[in-house]
C-alpha cells in the first residue's frame, strides 16, 4: 500500500516537473510573440499617422499657397484680416517655393514628433515639391523615417536588415479658382478662333447623324407598337 502512494507521488513531482519545464520554455517566446505583435502594430500605426499627416499638410497648403508663409498657420488657416490679406498679386508667376517648403516641413515634423508612438532612428526626412504646368499647379510631400524592427541588432548580426524605410506621398493642385476660370476660357477662346472647333464638327457631324438615326429608329419601334 505504501509503495502505491509513493509511486503515485513520484508520477505526481514528475508531471509538475514537466509543466514547470514546459512554461519556462514556451511562455518566454509567448512574451517574445506579443512583444513583436505590438511592435508591428506601433509601425503601422505610424504609416497611417504620416501618410494623414502628410495629406492634411498638402490640402492646407493648396489653399494657402498665394499667402505668404509668415502670416498664415497651415494647421488652422487663416485666422486673421492680417493674414488674408497677405496674398501676393503675382504668385501664380513668382513664388518662393523654398520658404513655404521649410514652413510644410516644420509643421509636419511637429506634428509628427507630438503624435507619434515610435521615434525614427534618422528623424523624419520631410521633402515639398511644386510644379508649375501652366494651366495648373501641383504640389506634394513626401515624408521618410527609417524604424528598428525587433531585434534589429540582432538581425544584423546574421546579414538581416535591422531596419525598415517607410515613405508616404501625397499631391494636389493648387486651389486657384480665379487662375482655373481664366485658364478655361482662354483655351476655349484658343478653340474657337483657331478653327479647331469648325474641324472638330466637321469630323463628329457622320456620327450624331447615325446617333440621330438611331434614336428615330428606337422611337419609330415604340410607336409602332
Amino acid at each position: 500500500m505504501s509503495k502505491r502512494f509513493l509511486k503515485q507521488d513520484f508520477v505526481k513531482k514528475q508531471c509538475r516537473g514537466a509543466v514547470t519545464v514546459e512554461y519556462a520554455v514556451i511562455f518566454p517566446i509567448v512574451i517574445v510573440c506579443i512583444f513583436i505583435i505590438i511592435h508591428i502594430g506601433m509601425l503601422y500605426y505610424q504609416h497611417c499617422l504620416m501618410q494623414t499627416v502628410a495629406s492634411k499638410c498638402v490640402r492646407s497648403m493648396a489653399l494657402l499657397w498665394g499667402y505668404d508663409p509668415d502670416e498664415i498657420n497651415i494647421e488652422t488657416g487663416i485666422t486673421d484680416r492680417n493674414a488674408y490679406v497677405s496674398e501676393a498679386l503675382y504668385w501664380q508667376l513668382i513664388t518662393d517655393k523654398n520658404k513655404r517648403g521649410e514652413k510644410a516641413a516644420q509643421a509636419v515634423l511637429n506634428e509628427l514628433m507630438s503624435k507619434s508612438v515610435i521615434k525614427p532612428s534618422g528623424g523624419f526626412d520631410v521633402e515639398m515639391t511644386y510644379n508649375n504646368y501652366i494651366i495648373f499647379k501641383k504640389i506634394g510631400l513626401c515624408i521618410r523615417a527609417d524604424y528598428v524592427l525587433p531585434f534589429g541588432d540582432l538581425l544584423e548580426l546574421v546579414g538581416l536588415p535591422g531596419r525598415t524605410r517607410m515613405e508616404v506621398y501625397s499631391e494636389t493642385m493648387v486651389h486657384d479658382t480665379q487662375d482655373f476660370i481664366q485658364n478655361t476660357d482662354y483655351l476655349l477662346q484658343i478653340y474657337e478662333e483657331s478653327g479647331a472647333r469648325n474641324w472638330v464638327e466637321e469630323k463628329v457631324e457622320p456620327l450624331l447623324n447615325s446617333l440621330k438615326n438611331i434614336k428615330k429608329y428606337f422611337k419609330l419601334q415604340e410607336n409602332g407598337q
